[in-house]
């Protein structure tokens, strides 16, 4: 899913790269931000690794033209889970609030974002991919949580798990440091789709472009209401989708055009706004 090269001088349009940062690779064009993880060799979440991942995705707030966030990762791993040292005395605390921040802001980004996993995502890298709306993985990656083998957990995994795939499954990968396969994340809901190695960039990419067909404040609007009604009751997540479908989406541009486009037989022409 390499940019085009007319695109490379919209990059900074997208997602501007954090002065500071030394382990991601950050680039975007035509309403897509890609996000690499580039800690080599195991992409291993270290506080400031983390620290410039939230950078990276708070810088998108303003970025209204983005339509999709691709989450990916350089090398064999998607990522090894959390940096060991981090684990210990203060460090812990700073790792655990850096760490639970990239969910606040992965929930506040009102931007589908989509995990790319061509290797394995353990510990914390398995619940970061899982975190993400979408996840897209090679047949050959794996997911899991070793932590308990070293005496420890990861508290967002054992909030997060049994809401993606259920308590008596959660349970078996958390307490029994279980790894599964791509195929097995697909089937018990833990990721969305597995693909042949060989064709996990092809569908990244086609997966992609189907976003990039679509309008920006529809995307993110759509999302919105599928997201914050995650945690509410049905009823309550029934009103909540109705507020934003009225007052909200109803009021945009593009929901209008959208619907003339469909009475008129024709494509709809997107003004983002």
């Amino acid at each position: 899913m390499a940019d085009d090269a007319e695109n490379t001088q919209d990059l900074d349009t997208y997602a501007p790269r954090p002065s500071t940062a030394r382990f991601l690779q950050v680039a975007g064009g035509k309403g897509v931000a890609r996000i690499t993880l580039n800690r080599p060799p195991a992409n291993v979440l270290s506080i400031d690794l983390m620290d410039e991942l939230n950078a990276a995705l708070e810088s998108l707030d303003n970025q209204r033209d983005v339509k999709l966030v691709v989450l990916a990762a350089t090398g064999k791993y998607f990522s090894a889970g959390f940096e060991l040292g981090d684990h210990l005395g203060d460090r812990a605390y700073l790792m655990m609030e850096a760490f639970k921040k990239l969910f606040d802001n992965l929930g506040k980004l009102d931007r589908l974002v989509v995990a790319v996993v061509a290797g394995p995502a353990l510990g914390a890298g398995s619940i970061l991919a899982a975190g993400c709306d979408m996840v897209l993985a090679g047949a050959s990656a794996k997911f899991g949580h070793p932590e308990i083998k070293g005496g420890v957990f990861n508290p967002m995994a054992a909030a997060l798990l049994p809401r993606l795939v259920g308590r008596k499954r959660a349970f078996e990968l958390i307490l029994g440091g279980v790894t599964i396969t791509a195929a097995e994340a697909e089937r018990i809901g833990l990721i969305s789709r597995a693909v042949p190695d060989e064709k996990l960039e092809a569908e990244a990419a086609a997966l992609v472009q189907r976003y990039q067909d679509g309008s920006a404040p529809i995307l993110q609007l759509t999302r919105r209401a599928i997201a914050t009604g995650l945690d509410q009751p049905l009823a309550d997540a029934i009103r909540n989708a109705e507020d934003i479908y009225l007052n909200q989406l109803m009021s945009t541009e593009d929901a209008e055009e959208g619907l003339k486009a469909i009475m008129e037989k024709r494509k709809p022409v997107w003004k983002d706004r």
